[in-house]
């Protein structure tokens, strides 16, 4: 949602949750071939609130974990997506009755004071037009961008976890893609962004490495959001 981004083959993803960072290097498929190569992934769990609400509260040990890991793949120039979640990071689809809204349309307190973007997704089944609105802090967002260049890497965008997993249904349905089919799957599953996308489907997208032990069922959501950083980091987002 915040993109500085070129195509590349090869994206490094990085996902920032209040748990877990998740690195991984993900290599596009090759001519012929349909599934994406998974050449590198570390999940690493935070324990002592390095990044809660979706803040940086321990830049040294981020920077650690994350130049620790640039270091196994040695992909120096290699183009880096990057993912927030957390209470401080706002994600909602929202309903409203134009297809060109403004801020106010949205009717939501204090959105005027956060760095906004929206997408537009659908007709809706509760009338009216639904679009995905997300939104943080500028100066949060600048956190971000500070820890990326004290990492010495090349952000290519910054995105939000429930915008990669839009990003992946769509790549997956492809040229069959339909709003209409979206709307219907929205409404069926509560308008829970996270139920779009299985474990099956999301095991079925890669080739892994025998040798990184990824049991992809119990690792998917994190799987999920890293598929959808490299769409975005490799010009293919929604």
């Amino acid at each position: 949602m915040w993109p500085f981004r070129q195509k590349q083959n090869e994206v490094i993803t990085i996902s920032l949750t209040p748990q877990n960072i998740i690195c991984s290097l993900i290599e596009a498929p090759k001519k012929n071939e349909i599934t994406y190569k998974l050449n590198a992934y570390k999940r690493i769990p935070l324990k002592q609130f390095e990044f809660s609400q979706a803040i940086v509260f321990n830049t040294k040990i981020i920077k650690h974990h994350i130049t620790s890991f640039l270091k196994t793949v040695a992909k120096k120039k290699c183009p880096v997506a990057l993912s927030i979640s957390g209470p401080k990071i706002f994600e909602k689809i929202i309903t409203v009755k134009t297809t060109t809204p403004t801020l106010d349309d949205f009717n939501i307190s204090n959105l005027q004071k956060l760095n906004v973007n929206s997408l537009y997704l659908c007709p809706s089944q509760k009338n009216g037009f639904d679009f995905f609105v997300c939104g943080i802090k500028p100066e949060h967002l600048f956190s971000y961008q500070l820890l990326a260049n004290s990492c010495g890497i090349n952000v290519q965008t910054i995105t939000t976890q429930q915008h990669t997993y839009l990003s992946v249904y769509r790549h997956l349905h492809g040229k069959n893609f339909r709003q209409s089919k979206l709307s219907e799957d929205l409404f069926t599953n509560r308008y829970d962004i996270h139920a779009l996308i299985s474990a099956d489907i999301i095991e079925k997208s890669f080739t892994t490495n025998d040798q990184l032990g990824i049991n992809v069922q119990k690792e998917y959501p994190f799987l999920c959001t890293s598929l959808g950083l490299f769409l975005e980091g490799h010009n293919e987002n929604y």
